[in-house]
């Protein structure tokens, strides 16, 4: 859970609740072709019982690809 990342270039973040995370998912060569991919992540989470609360694609370096978001207010 703990991924350090080393590349910038267009991520998508998504962040939810039930448990509250932050994902980033990429890299990826363009806004274009995360726009492309954004909705399998978003299954993806779903199916595993979590409620997105929001997305956004940037172009960004990520520290983390997870973090965990009650455990930064706790």
């Amino acid at each position: 859970m703990n991924q350090q990342v080393s590349e910038f270039g267009w991520w998508i973040k998504i962040v939810t609740s039930n448990p509250m995370y932050v994902y980033y998912f990429g890299v990826f060569d363009s806004y274009y072709e995360a726009v492309r991919y954004k909705n399998d992540y978003i299954q993806d989470l779903s199916r595993e019982g979590s409620f997105i609360i929001d997305i956004q694609i940037n172009r960004c370096q990520p520290k983390q690809l997870t973090i965990c978001i009650e455990s930064i207010s706790a």
